[in-house]
């Protein structure tokens, strides 16, 4: 059995994770409307008109990035650390700065590790994600790159984003454990 993660989170990592998806978010909805009614500045519509397939990249993403979090080591549990405590050192002087308040840890409690199968899917998805940011034009790359992130600095917060990030973890679990056989 994996064993889980040790990494914390701060409010200013669980900011720069909501920013970016409010940022997101944000775009996709402008882009949406057209006609006279459209937002000012949103050019009449143009980008997906509010089709939610145009979230999948960066929600998939995400959820890649809540589960990859979750990994105790490796390659991507390291590097999911890494890129948590490079966002937990911006947001935390980005808050400081901007407004002057502490940032507290705000890690859930009761982590949820990844099975052996759990594993073994996130590699499968992970690689599965690698292939399409490489592939992708640029602007799917950056959904990507965004979504994991934004997904890395979510997945182990307290709040509503860390409880899908557990349903999230069972699920992987689950799942792989099926794929590839593994009887625990």
């Amino acid at each position: 059995m994996n064993i889980a993660t040790t990494a914390t989170v701060s409010l200013g990592a669980v900011t720069i994770g909501l920013g970016i998806l409010a940022w997101h978010l944000t775009k996709w909805w402008k882009a949406g409307g057209g006609g006279a009614k459209a937002m000012p500045g949103a050019g009449g519509g143009g980008g997906a008109g509010r089709d939610p397939k145009a979230l999948i990249p960066l929600l998939s993403s995400m959820c890649l990035g809540m589960v990859s979090i979750t990994a105790a080591g490796g390659l991507i549990g390291t590097g999911a650390q890494f890129l948590l405590n490079s966002g937990s050192l911006i947001g935390n002087w980005s808050l400081t700065a901007a407004t002057g308040t502490v940032t507290p840890e705000v890690t859930r409690s009761g982590l949820k590790a990844l099975s052996p199968g759990g594993c073994a899917l996130l590699v499968i998805y992970f690689v599965t994600c690698t292939a399409l940011w490489k592939s992708g034009a640029k602007i799917l790359k950056g959904k990507i790159a965004a979504g994991v992130t934004s997904g890395v600095m979510l997945g182990l917060s307290a709040g509503f984003s860390g409880m899908a990030s557990v349903a999230l973890v069972t699920i992987t679990n689950a799942v792989g454990d099926k794929i590839t056989g593994v009887v625990l």
